[in-house]
């Protein structure tokens, strides 16, 4: 499966370049993310082998993900850092929303000109430097997976979410 050619991104993205996002740093929100006892996440590669690879255990289950873009800067492992893109949840069981489910969405988007713009951006735009950072929360209730996510997303506010509530949708609207 071919990833679109970044002309061929632009020629469908109709806002100027799709490299540039608004990042918005605002450490007040930071000290209102919860402590939510994530525990060690399961990384990724995000290509179009993602549902191959990812363990068995997590196909159906519950969670919280997170698209980070990790440069190859030419610098030390220090200096580098994961970019947040995007924060998604998912719920157990066989339902659209789980892991395996879910990931076919993502999956079907590499080369597809016909998605959201936001998107298009996340599974095409850095095919070699796009990973998934799953946090297993099966022991968790569908409600409080909801809760951590809102959680997170409202005080990182990553550039390619579009659900953002209170101030974080007062950062940028995408569309």
């Amino acid at each position: 499966m071919a990833y679109l050619t970044f002309a061929e991104v632009i020629e469908s993205y109709p806002f100027g370049n799709p490299y540039t996002m608004l990042v918005h740093h605002n450490p007040n929100w930071w000290n209102q993310i919860l402590d939510h006892g994530l525990g060690d996440p399961i990384r990724l590669k995000f290509d179009e082998n993602i549902r191959e690879v990812m363990p068995d255990n997590i196909h159906t289950g519950k969670g919280i993900y997170m698209f980070c873009l990790e440069p190859n800067y030419p610098l030390s492992d220090v200096m580098i850092s994961k970019h947040l893109l995007y924060v998604g949840r998912v719920q157990a069981g066989t339902t659209n929303f789980n892991f395996f489910r879910r990931f076919l969405k993502y999956v079907k988007s590499i080369g597809n000109k016909a998605i959201a713009k936001n998107i298009m951006r996340l599974t095409n735009l850095w095919p070699h430097h796009t990973y998934v950072y799953y946090f297993e929360l099966s022991e968790r209730s569908d409600q409080d997976i909801v809760d951590i996510e809102k959680n997170i997303f409202n005080n990182i506010v990553p550039p390619l979410n579009e659900e953002l509530h209170g101030e974080a949708r007062q950062t940028r609207r995408l569309y």
